[in-house]
């Protein structure tokens, strides 16, 4: 058991480093990716600890400086584009749908003319002799 902080660290450094080479450069918040290298290879625990937090969302947020408050998130029901996109599926649904229903009929009437125009009946299957 005394060997699990050591795996722990290793581990976790290794995937700090792996993630760092493979971070796009314009993500990366704070020094530049070699500086980043040598934190996380030279403080074993705090170093991609450091990495880590610094990729967050949270730390992105309290390092931004501006005054503004960022908008709540808005209900589905209480978002007039979200409500805009649904009545337009709405309307495309009922296009297709008209459009089925007016080539069924139109097949339905094809198949009744075809058996008038050929002298069959439809009561039954077989050719009448």
């Amino acid at each position: 058991m005394r060997v699990l902080p050591f795996i722990v660290a290793i581990a976790l450094a290794v995937y700090a480093l792996v993630d760092c080479l493979q971070s796009d450069p314009a993500e990366i918040r704070g020094p530049r990716r070699p500086i980043w290298i040598a934190i996380i290879v030279l403080l074993p625990i705090v170093g991609p600890a450091a990495w880590l937090l610094s990729k967050t969302k949270f730390v992105h947020d309290l390092g931004r400086r501006s005054g503004r408050p960022s908008a709540p998130p808005v209900a589905p029901d209480d978002n007039p584009e979200f409500l805009s996109q649904i009545r337009d599926i709405d309307e495309q649904h009922e296009e297709m749908l008209t459009k089925w229903e007016k080539d069924l009929r139109r097949r339905e009437r094809e198949m009744r003319d075809g058996r008038n125009d050929d002298g069959d009946s439809g009561t039954s299957g077989q050719p009448a002799t």
